[in-house]
């Protein structure tokens, strides 16, 4: 059996892990009122003006996302295939922890909200990135992107938030007069999600596992 084979059972295991401390960490930051994430900002200000929840305008970025990259690669890939897939049970999940977390929080609440959602959040970016199966559809982009026209990822991943966050303040003050998706918690996550990834790989060096597309046979 290859190293690929013999990993694929802790690989899925991980990954669903991964995506319930995103989708967990995604409603923690939600609930404080105080903005979303980047990447998540385009989609909470698109359900805040349409009848669409937030999971299922977030399943419609990851759909986006994959469509851009097919449309840069000119080409249909596996992994394309498999993000598009990823992404429902993702938005699905966000809707379940919307629903089942729902306090009224005063101020010492929020901020524990904030931490904690940041810090679950950036874990389950380390258990999916430790997987190197395949990331979520906008991360995924970003990487094509980078590749494709030979930039430097951390470079797209900004214009990819920048880009984000603008459209969502776009939306916000055209229809709602406000900046509802955009705040402290906004801010907080870009500086740092990165921490709490590196955190949790130097804590847990085991959840780094071989490339699973490109695993070497053993």
């Amino acid at each position: 059996m290859t190293l690929r084979g013999k990993q694929l059972p802790r690989r899925i295991l991980q990954y669903l892990a991964g995506l319930v401390c995103m989708a967990i960490g995604l409603v923690l930051l939600k609930r404080t009122n105080w903005g979303v994430s980047p990447i998540t900002a385009f989609p909470d200000a698109v359900a805040n003006i349409t009848p669409l929840t937030l999971g299922n305008a977030t399943i419609l970025l990851h759909v986006l996302c994959v469509i851009l990259q097919i449309i840069v690669q000119k080409k249909i890939t596996l992994k394309s295939i498999l993000c598009m897939f990823i992404g429902v049970p993702f938005g699905y999940l966000v809707d379940l922890f919307m629903w089942l977390w729902d306090p009224s929080m005063v101020l010492w609440q929020k901020i524990v909200s904030l931490i904690l959602g940041i810090a679950i959040q950036g874990f389950g970016v380390a258990l999916i990135s430790g997987c190197d199966m395949m990331l979520p559809a906008p991360d995924e982009f970003n990487n094509v992107v980078a590749r494709t026209y030979n930039k430097k990822l951390g470079n797209v991943k900004m214009c990819a938030d920048a880009v984000y966050v603008i459209i969502a303040i776009v939306i916000n003050l055209v229809f709602q007069h406000s900046l509802a998706s955009v705040g402290i918690s906004s801010v907080a996550s870009v500086l740092l999600t990165g921490r709490f990834v590196q955190l949790s790989f130097k804590a847990l060096p085991g959840i780094r596992m071989t490339p699973f597309f490109n695993a070497p046979k053993t």
